[in-house]
């Protein structure tokens, strides 16, 4: 392993890459400088894990403070055996074992330190701004094995919502491909605006097409300030199943079987539906269209996420609802969201315990 990383350094020092994606716009030599020397690079050991092939990965993490502390993908330390850690130093060809501190899988991040080391640590500030689309960004990480590989672009959108409503993404043309993930996306001064998370390519093929993914900055931040103090961070849900009723879907919807059994009529072309199963909070039922909370209208379950993210769990939220052509109102309590990360980045799914039957009992005179 150690070879091999020393083998990988040289080469990377020897020859740096820039790729500008297409783009006139450059970044200052100093900016691109202070960021690598603040990105790190991270080589994974793990037995069941579906972001690497094989055992072994590598991926790319960001300092965010004097004191160790590196921001990562949550994919890039699931179920580790093993991490080992370098950095884009000439004088420091030390490679080190890191611990995790904290752990996010719902928004794939993670928080990983290291011990102390001789010379300061370099690190990145988040930006404070409010992201734009069009905004010229970097990416710096170790694709292929091509380490501290440059890659500019711009901001297509701000408020993609890929894997989860409460995970806000940034999309962009900036090149990533794997031994990316968990790196910086910056601006041109050189601050935080995302973490590159995936790139986006409906294919089975696992190859940059022109989308890129980055976790925004905004809730990068909110959720990393909380796993480094070693705190989970939690959000509220209202422990509804949900689906969004649009006008693309309304028709299929109107012909389920529950709806036409139940003869629930559906007047709404947008809200967000319930899905009849046991156990429904009191007030709710199956079917109901949920057009409100707390008085904001919402269509979809993003606007429901978006007026409860700062709520907290055990608040009571107002919903209103449609159920047959009438308006109902109803109160419900915050629940926590539970994901378990190893149905979601697991190689093979998590085996149920075998049981095993009782022996039947020989009868008298069985031999």
């Amino acid at each position: 392993m150690g070879t091999k990383l020393i083998s990988f350094l040289l080469f990377a020092f020897a020859f740096p890459v820039i790729s500008l994606a297409g783009h006139t716009h450059s970044f200052r030599t100093e900016i691109v400088e202070k960021v690598k020397e603040a990105t790190v690079f991270i080589s994974i050991s793990s037995l069941n894990n579906n972001s690497i092939e094989g055992n072994t990965g590598l991926c790319t993490g960001f300092i965010i403070n004097d004191k160790g502390y590196i921001v990562t993908n949550y994919h890039c330390v699931h179920r580790a055996t093993k991490l080992i850690l370098a950095f884009y130093d000439e004088d420091d060809w030390n490679v080190y074992d890191v611990k995790i501190i904290g752990i996010d899988p719902v928004a794939d991040l993670a928080v990983i330190h290291i011990p102390k080391r001789k010379k300061p640590l370099p690190y990145l500030n988040w930006s404070t701004e409010k992201l734009k689309d069009g905004t010229h960004v970097m990416a710096i990480g170790h694709p292929y094995g091509m380490l501290w590989s440059v890659s500019t672009g711009v901001i297509s959108n701000t408020t993609r919502v890929i894997r989860s409503p409460y995970v806000r993404m940034i999309q962009s043309d900036v090149v990533l491909n794997q031994g990316n993930s968990g790196g910086p996306l910056v601006d041109s001064d050189g601050l935080v605006v995302g973490v590159n998370t995936m790139l986006f390519n409906p294919t089975p093929v696992k190859t940059y097409i022109g989308m890129s993914l980055s976790i925004r900055n905004d809730d990068a931040k909110m959720i990393v300030d909380e796993l480094v103090q070693g705190k989970e961070f939690i959000r509220p849900i209202l422990g509804l199943r949900l689906f969004d009723l649009t006008p693309t879907n309304r028709n299929s919807v109107l012909k389920l079987d529950d709806v036409k059994e139940k003869g629930i009529d559906i007047p709404n072309t947008f809200g967000t539906i319930v899905v009849p199963y046991p156990d429904l909070p009191e007030g709710i039922e199956g079917l109901d269209t949920i057009i409100s909370v707390d008085g904001e209208a919402v269509n979809r379950q993003v606007d429901i996420v978006e007026q409860i993210r700062a709520r907290h769990v055990g608040d009571k939220i107002n919903l209103i609802i449609i159920r047959d052509k009438v308006f109902k109102n109803v109160t419900l309590t915050l629940k926590k969201l539970v994901v378990d990360p190893n149905v979601l980045y697991d190689k093979t799914p998590p085996q149920k315990p075998k049981t095993i039957p009782p022996k039947p009992k020989e009868e008298n005179g069985a031999k």
